[in-house]
């Protein structure tokens, strides 16, 4: 199993995922859950340590029952857990979940939440030397202190000529308001090597409803940033040295569609490091998307390598 010569480190949210169990059943008909580690950033770390990567997970957590859920099942999983640091008085991410294809839903508690309260004392605790790659998740951008600390660090990071991948990762609720949202995402993007999104949240950065691809080539053109374009099951678009390229879904028996985008930075990140061709790195981040739709959760959903291969290798 691929072990990357740096560390990986992943910044943003943790916490804890139920899902109605079994599949096909709504939530507000279940009475089982299955419980799983949740969290954008955390769901992208499990992506990469199931796959033989070293990596960091940074982010505050709360100083409870749900904090410790976290700490063990990052530890199970194969995060290194000395960078979740515990915060008093704030709550986890908790998301209720159910499988019901197109059809599923998703309750996202985020009351006074742990992972914002980032701040840049807490940057004591980061050896930046012993990282190649620093992915950020955009809700880690939302509120301050963690914003401003995030962006500081990407800045450290450049400097420190360390790879900086940008998932765009908006979600409405976390932001105060939209047109700050736009400008600080836009921010982070120039400070970011490669920047990842789906389509709608390329639309918002760019103001409009039909104008994120256009803004993910210029954006590429101008900045010699790689952007990648996602469109769900309708594939996606990546740019690179003035290059357009596209790229058709795996077409699969899907029993929800969360998942779909930490398993695709998660691989794409891991093909990437062990040397990959971008067009090979961005294939196993698709392949790895399409897997994780076909079951339960997010991080224990993730795929191994092998399980890549043979997906890719036995799909026609």
């Amino acid at each position: 199993m691929h072990k990357c010569q740096k560390k990986i480190l992943v910044i943003g949210r943790a916490g804890l995922d139920l899902y109605a169990d079994p599949v096909n059943t709504p939530i507000e008909e279940a009475t089982k859950f299955i419980s799983q580690l949740g969290g954008s950033a955390a769901n992208i770390a499990a992506g990469l340590a199931k796959q033989g990567n070293a990596v960091d997970l940074f982010s505050p957590i709360s100083d409870d029952p749900i904090g410790n859920f976290v700490i063990n099942n990052c530890k199970h999983i194969g995060i290194n857990t000395e960078l979740l640091i515990k915060v008093a008085n704030s709550k986890n991410t908790l998301a209720i979940v159910d499988s019901m294809g197109e059809k599923t839903k998703a309750v996202l508690y985020r009351d006074n939440p742990a992972d914002l309260y980032l701040n840049e004392s807490y940057l004591e605790k980061v050896d930046l030397d012993s990282y190649g790659l620093i992915i950020v998740t955009g809700t880690s951008l939302s509120r301050n202190p963690s914003r401003k600390t995030v962006l500081y660090l990407m800045e450290l990071g450049i400097n420190r000529k360390i790879e900086i991948i940008l998932d765009i990762d908006y979600r409405q609720g976390s932001w105060d308001d939209k047109e700050e949202a736009e400008k600080v995402l836009y921010s982070a993007a120039m400070l970011s090597n490669i920047v990842i999104g789906n389509d709608l949240e390329f639309n918002f950065m760019s103001s409009s409803k039909d104008k994120g691809l256009v803004l993910a080539s210029e954006m590429s053109k101008k900045h010699n940033i790689i952007t990648i374009y996602k469109m769900g099951s309708e594939g996606l678009y990546y740019f690179h040295n003035h290059n357009k390229k596209f790229l058709n879904s795996f077409k699969v028996d899907s029993i929800k569609p969360t998942g779909a985008g930490d398993a695709f930075l998660s691989s794409f990140c891991s093909s990437k490091l062990k040397g990959d061709i971008l067009s090979d790195s961005i294939k196993f981040g698709a392949a790895a998307g399409a897997i994780v739709v076909t079951r339960v959760g997010c991080s224990n959903a993730m795929p191994h390598l092998e399980e890549l291969k043979e997906f890719i290798q036995n799909y026609n």
